[in-house]
């Protein structure tokens, strides 16, 4: 069985948790990186998945209105 791309390093559900809360408390994505242990494209990409999967289901609440 294919592991669904949110399950791969290192794009993980504790490193998703990280990088929200640390976002939410206005560290830039270098800071954040550094402090977790991944380069800077990869905290944007996961970051970058995070938005678009917030923006979904914004588009999905609003659609069943």
């Amino acid at each position: 069985m294919k592991a669904r791309a949110a399950d791969t390093f290192p794009d993980t559900p504790r490193n998703r948790r990280e990088i929200a809360e640390r976002w939410a408390k206005g560290h830039d994505t270098l800071r954040i990186a550094k402090s977790i242990a991944l380069t800077e494209p990869e905290v944007c990409r996961i970051l970058a998945h995070l938005q678009d999967e917030r923006h979904a289901a914004r588009q999905q609440e609003g659609a069943g209105v």
